[in-house]
């Protein structure tokens, strides 16, 4: 239990940050898909409102990370909540006013301010005491938790607060973003400015870590969890629908794709510190296999159960070792460059998954999607394996990368 308490103030005030977050983008994309199709002028378009989230996220990334590195975490964390807030009224109004239009820009707008939530864990880490920076990644996470258990039950019990179906729980999404506005000024609050005259930090070019084994392995753990855990999250609901099981079974089965995502985040961090990153990545690829074959096993409401509870807890430990290849790259406060190209990298592989899942199923089913991801995770294990096994020593951020380096 001690290690709770030294992980610094900050990590705490960022849990809060991150568990607001997540509660926010819950709801939006528990009841996009649903609120889009009561909507959309034709079926086909039922799902441009959910893809407006993905995409914008996706767009957006890279520019929070650069506009981080210029004006602070703070002031982008901020700005992205007044555009969550922004976002939200539109979304309400859009219910109220049955305009499908109006919803698409309504949740384009939540989906900019989705694309800050991966940065709460760097800012942790850039404000973690002296040797708990890769500590402070995995205590981020606990906020995931705590959103998979009160995010679907907010988003039900406050759907009809403001009259028309639905307005009340796209209300919240406003109020769970602006509650995040208090914790970000308290943390600026207690930040130790520097001097008037001392220089600002000079953000780390991609030049002097780009063919460094972590940053390189950062790249294909961030991207490689994102896609795997994308690809099966968005055809777990369809599966589960097609094989005859109730709608609650099928709540219930994302429910607990949640809780895997988050739920390790009490041992992961301890266990990356035993066994590094390297076995941590190889951990969490495994799970993603072992997961993939029980859901090649059948479709029966296990399969489904088992098979997406370990596909989230395999996201945990190869995001968590991904997180902690990143964030050797850089000293603390001198990664947003760093930090932009690796969740742009991150988004497209989540939306390039996100986008070809539907496709994947009508053409392989349920049983048939979880054979290529089998396969890349295979792939993706022997790759990490032999990265990890190789010679080549990582360059530190600020040298050449054939220089050899030390690490404490």
């Amino acid at each position: 239990m001690a290690e709770w308490f030294r992980v610094g103030r900050s990590t705490w005030l960022l849990v809060a940050c991150q568990a607001f977050y997540f509660m926010g983008v819950s709801i939006d994309l528990t009841l996009t898909a649903i609120v889009g199709l009561s909507l959309a002028p034709t079926p086909a378009l039922a799902t441009l409102p959910l893809a407006a989230i993905t995409i914008t996220g996706m767009l957006c990334s890279v520019a929070a990370g650069l506009l981080a590195s210029r004006f602070g975490y703070i002031a982008v964390m901020i700005g992205g909540a007044a555009t969550a807030a922004v976002g939200a009224a539109l979304s309400v109004a859009a219910v109220s006013t049955h305009s499908f239009w109006l919803l698409c820009a309504g949740t384009g707008l939540v989906g900019a301010y989705r694309s800050t939530g991966g940065y709460i864990r760097y800012m942790a880490a850039d404000r973690a005491p002296d040797g708990q920076r890769e500590r402070a990644l995995s205590f981020i996470l606990y906020g995931g938790l705590i959103a998979a258990f009160a995010g679907p039950f907010v988003a039900t019990t406050s759907s009809d607060f403001l009259g028309a179906q639905y307005a009340g729980a796209y209300l919240m999404v406003g109020v769970y973003a602006l509650a995040n506005v208090p914790l970000l000024l308290a943390l600026r609050a207690g930040t130790v400015r520097p001097a008037a005259d001392a220089e600002k930090p000079r953000p780390v070019p991609l030049s002097e870590v780009r063919r460094s084994k972590d940053f390189l392995a950062a790249l294909i753990a961030l991207a490689g969890s994102g896609a795997l855990m994308t690809m099966i999250m968005a055809v777990g609901p369809l599966g589960s629908q097609h094989a005859g099981h109730s709608a609650s079974l099928g709540a219930a089965i994302i429910q607990w794709h949640l809780v895997g995502m988050f739920a390790p985040a009490v041992i992961s961090g301890g266990v990356l510190s035993r066994i590094g990153p390297w076995w941590t990545g190889a951990l969490g690829t495994g799970l993603f296999l072992i997961g993939s074959v029980v859901g090649l096993a059948g479709e029966g409401f296990v399969n489904f159960l088992v098979g997406l509870a370990l596909n989230g807890v395999g996201w945990n430990f190869l995001y968590l070792a991904g997180s902690t290849f990143l964030i050797r790259c850089y000293p603390p406060g001198r990664g947003g460059r760093i930090q932009a190209v690796a969740e742009g990298i991150t988004s497209l592989s989540s939306v390039a998954a996100s986008l070809s899942a539907s496709t994947m199923f009508l053409l392989l089913g349920w049983r048939g999607t979880n054979a290529p991801v089998l396969v890349v995770s295979a792939l993706l294990l022997v790759v990490l394996a032999v990265m990890a096994l190789s010679g080549r020593r990582p360059a530190a951020a600020g040298q050449p990368a054939e220089a050899p380096v030390s690490r404490s």
